[in-house]
């Protein structure tokens, strides 16, 4: 579904992501681990087609993203950290809009919209100004946007930072529904109880670089654990990313 190859992106002399390579098959997941400035979020405008790269490519479906943009971004929905809604328009409005720019039948969104505002707690605020949304209703929002078409690739940098607990599970449980129905998932979060709990492989960045990338286990043994210290239980997540960044480990991604 998803192919990227050595994809950099330069902005002057600075390189926020360089040589980053991986593979994501239809109905799978990754999730991608970093600080802040690691390269996450670039590396997720770059495959969306937001930010046209400074070398590499990214082919979605089999297509080009430089040679065929318009054909890879219908295959794709972006679930940015930051929404940038209308917030001069009604909720279903909006949603009605982006229906029917994605092509969507008038049935086939009205069903969507609501079901969506319903799962999500916003059936009662459908008719309200996107304005006066909090944060966190914003955030549901924007998922529900990037999403409505049923995309075959979704790309969510942190989708529920914004969230309270409760909402946070219906996400991701509606995230791992669309999986499940053959959509490959890309996913930037900080949480790494909910990475660890996501099934799929994970990838570490930092500097830009993809450092590592695998399941779990991989990971562990990628990380050396084992060699610095006893470890009675599987070391944690949080173990595995930090030791991998801190020593610097390069865990070859597989090939594309």
């Amino acid at each position: 579904m998803l192919q990227v190859y050595r994809l950099a992106k330069r902005y002057g002399e600075v390189w926020a992501i360089r040589d980053v390579s991986l593979r994501l098959e239809a109905g799978s997941t990754l999730v991608l681990l970093g600080q802040n400035g690691a390269g996450k979020t670039t590396a997720l405008r770059c495959l969306s087609g937001l930010l046209l790269p400074t070398s590499g490519r990214v082919l979605v479906g089999g297509k080009d993203s430089r040679l065929e943009p318009d054909a890879v971004r219908e295959q794709i929905g972006l679930v940015p950290e930051v929404p940038g809604l209308y917030d001069r328009m009604p909720a279903r409005s909006y949603l009605d809009f982006f229906g029917r720019v994605y092509g969507l039948d008038p049935c086939t969104r009205a069903r969507r919209i609501e079901r969506l505002l319903e799962l999500f707690d916003l059936a009662e605020a459908g008719d309200r100004w996107l304005g006066s949304f909090s944060k966190g209703m914003r955030q549901k929002v924007a998922l529900i946007r990037a999403t409505l078409h049923r995309p075959p690739l979704v790309l969510a940098d942190e989708p529920t930072s914004a969230l309270d607990p409760d909402s946070a599970h219906v996400a991701w449980r509606y995230l791992e529904e669309l999986r499940a129905e053959g959509a490959a998932l890309v996913v930037c979060t900080h949480n790494m109880a909910e990475a660890q709990q996501l099934a799929g492989e994970i990838g570490i960045m930092s500097a830009g670089r993809l450092l590592a990338v695998g399941e779990l286990p991989e990971l562990v043994r990628a990380a050396g654990l084992k060699k610095h210290r006893e470890v009675v239980e599987r070391p944690t997540l949080e173990e595995v990313y930090l030791a991998i960044v801190g020593n610097g480990v390069e865990h070859e991604a597989r090939p594309a």
